[in-house]
């Protein structure tokens, strides 16, 4: 099929190509949901998610990569989790993508079709081609797993990187910078979490929304997701917690998160009367 690395091509591609495994562990058509469709029309080359759980986000960046991995040059694709029991989940996922398309297209050709793996272990998979006009060879490599805090992806040449539960990072600067050494031209980088009190990665979704750091910084609230009536009835069940898995706004996730000094009610209140000094 013929595919272009833009948003409408993502979409098409993600739509028509993978199928997803839902909430009710049936295999799906990967149709994408309002807030996946409005971040990747609104992506940019460095972006960063502020979210409520559950919104499908590492699910259409995952089918990105994978998109990149089967069809692009020289890629290298990685996807990595501060959250340690999620990377197992998102190796599954790539590797039903890549099936997914496999079956999509062995039916279209009326054969078996294989993408031609080098390599496929727990953690990397590697594949090697020569492309049919240029007849260069190239090779796609797509690594998924367990982020380290301290100086990742240092020494690496990477061209797509979606990092997951960053605000769980320990040494947020440190990652950042060597983020910025490891990514080549025209290469996206999304970081994309849900808030972990006022730490680190607080200071930089703050400075970010300032356009400080050169990310387009975008939040996303449960009712891009789920119904008021869905909401309202978490909100019985979950009570004071409520405001935790279900932020409305950036500054209710980072208060309603982590474990702050001062009672979380007090500084609700204090925010709620506080007033911008020009």
């Amino acid at each position: 099929m013929a595919f272009n690395f833009n948003y409408s091509g993502y979409q098409r591609a993600i739509e028509n190509e993978f199928t997803i495994i839902n909430k009710y562990k049936i295999e799906v058509p990967f149709v994408l949901h309002p807030a996946q469709e409005h971040f990747l029309s609104h992506a940019q080359e460095r972006n960063v998610i502020l979210k409520a759980r559950k919104l499908g986000f590492s699910s259409v960046l995952l089918g990105v990569a994978a998109l990149k991995f089967i069809f692009g040059q020289n890629e290298r694709c990685v996807s990595m989790s501060f959250d340690s029991t999620a990377s197992g989940k998102q190796l599954e996922r790539a590797k039903h993508y890549i099936k997914s398309y496999e079956i999509k297209e062995s039916i279209r050709l009326n054969k078996e079709f294989k993408i031609p793996m080098k390599y496929n272990s727990k953690k990397e998979m590697v594949f090697e081609s020569i492309d049919s006009v240029t007849k260069r060879p190239f090779m796609n490599t797509l690594r998924i797993g367990t982020a380290k805090t301290d100086s990742f992806g240092r020494g690496d040449d990477i061209t797509f990187l979606h990092l997951t539960e960053v605000s769980q990072a320990q040494h947020l600067e440190d990652l950042l910078s060597g983020v910025g050494e490891a990514m080549v031209n025209d290469s996206i980088v999304t970081l994309e979490t849900t808030a972990n009190g006022y730490n680190e990665f607080k200071t930089f979704w703050d400075e970010a929304i300032l356009g400080l750091r050169g990310y387009n910084a975008l939040f996303y609230g449960p009712e891009w997701e789920y119904t008021r009536e869905f909401l309202e009835m978490k909100k019985m069940n979950l009570k004071d917690k409520f405001p935790q898995e279900y932020p409305m706004t950036p500054e209710e996730a980072f208060i309603a998160s982590g474990k702050p000094y001062f009672d979380k009610e007090a500084l609700r209140g204090y925010q709620a009367r506080v007033k911008e000094i020009i």
